[in-house]
């Protein structure tokens, strides 16, 4: 029995390591180690594997979103809490939060029957955009176009646009 071969295969394999890292460090593509940082998701939800991955989650202008409005093609989201959609929202717009039941997201998600556009927003881009992710994976849809309203709220409510105000109709049903 060979008492050095354990040692060998030691610096055969640490060798290995080094030059790999170092291929790493100079190559283009090079993996960041430093830089990883979890996913930001409105839910634990996984994908499917081998699922064919929907388009990304857009961000439209007020024009955009404004042009939208009234088309029977096309639904708003607000992600904000109750409280904030209570207090003022895009007219027309369903109320459904990041910390929506799996209910009341299941019942949005049936809304979305016959529509091509989905465009969620919140009290920013930022705070829509994990709810809009989360529909975009669960929507399921080949076509459903889904965005966040660039600005938010407040962006919406400074242009002048149409606004509603009052209690969800809809939230009671669904917690």
């Amino acid at each position: 029995m060979n008492h050095g071969l354990p040692s060998r295969l030691a610096i055969l394999l640490a060798g290995g390591v080094a030059l790999g890292l170092m291929v790493n460090l100079v190559h283009p593509r090079a993996v960041r180690f430093g830089s990883f940082a979890p996913p930001r998701v409105c839910s634990a939800g996984a994908e499917q594997a081998g699922a064919v991955t929907p388009p990304a989650v857009e961000r439209l202008s007020l024009a955009q979103v404004a042009s939208l409005c009234g088309d029977p093609r096309a639904m708003v989201a607000d992600a904000r809490s109750a409280e904030r959609f209570a207090e003022g929202h895009v007219a027309g717009a369903i109320h459904l939060p990041c910390a929506s039941s799996r209910i009341a997201a299941t019942a949005a998600l049936d809304r979305l029957a016959g529509k091509e556009t989905l465009v969620v927003y919140g009290d920013s881009t930022e705070e829509a955009m994990p709810v809009a992710e989360e529909l975009r994976r669960r929507g399921d849809r080949p076509g459903l176009r889904v965005a966040v309203l660039a600005g938010g709220f407040p962006a919406w409510s400074q242009a002048g646009l149409a606004c509603s105000s009052g209690p969800c109709a809809d939230c009671g049903a669904h917690r």
